[in-house]
């Protein structure tokens, strides 16, 4: 580590040589799956329901991008899922929160934003049971260990409920309390390391018994 830069990252030989931002932009590029027949109106209604003014967008045949500062990237994310929900169609959404990446660029992005979320009357209103899954990913520093203990701890303070399961972590609780964990951890990222991925899949009215 070098000013709080992966040593490593910036080896002339990379395909991303000579890329990389200092500006605050996080992002997200996720996939919804709807379990219905009537999937396409469910995704594409969410899509338009959800208020992406204070972020910058992009949806294409496999996924969606949110990129911008990071509450309003949550705020987004969130939105959509909300959005997307009906009280007995089974959901996932699978997605990977970001920050630090050397092969990023300054371009792409929504940065000008203040006040709250747009989306945060809708989030509100909501409240239904998520089942989450993540694995962190913490680039750049030797104790990244630690910063994975330390946001299962995080987990265990917010009432998650975090067990451990084969390369991953599971949680669950309040599609609020979820999403405000999930915002918590890559907020603490960014505190801590260089560069950080949060994989994560939430899922709502599975079928699956427990």
């Amino acid at each position: 580590m070098e000013n709080n830069t992966c040593c490593g990252c910036s080896r002339p030989d990379l395909p991303w040589a000579g890329r990389g931002t200092n500006l605050d932009i996080s992002g997200c590029r996720f996939s919804l799956y709807p379990m219905d027949s009537n999937f396409v109106p469910i995704i594409l209604g969410a899509l338009e329901k959800t208020d992406t003014s204070a972020v910058w967008s992009q949806s294409d045949a496999l996924s969606t991008v949110y990129r911008g500062r990071l509450p309003y990237v949550v705020d987004a994310v969130e939105g959509l899922f909300v959005n997307a929900w009906q009280p007995t169609v089974h959901m996932a959404l699978e997605g990977q929160f970001s920050k630090g990446c050397p092969g990023d660029t300054d371009g792409d992005s929504l940065l000008t934003r203040e006040g709250p979320g747009p989306n945060a009357q809708t989030i509100a209103g909501a409240h239904f049971p998520v089942l989450c899954k993540l694995a962190l990913y913490p680039m750049g520093v030797s104790d990244y260990i630690d910063r994975i203990a330390e946001v299962w701890h995080m987990a265990e303070d917010a009432g998650l409920n975090p067990t451990s399961v084969h390369y991953a972590t599971r949680i669950n609780g309040d599609v609020q309390a979820v999403f405000d964990y999930l915002h918590a951890v890559c907020r603490h990222m960014e505190q801590t390391v260089p560069h950080y991925i949060l994989h994560f899949t939430l899922s709502v009215n599975s079928p699956t018994a427990e």
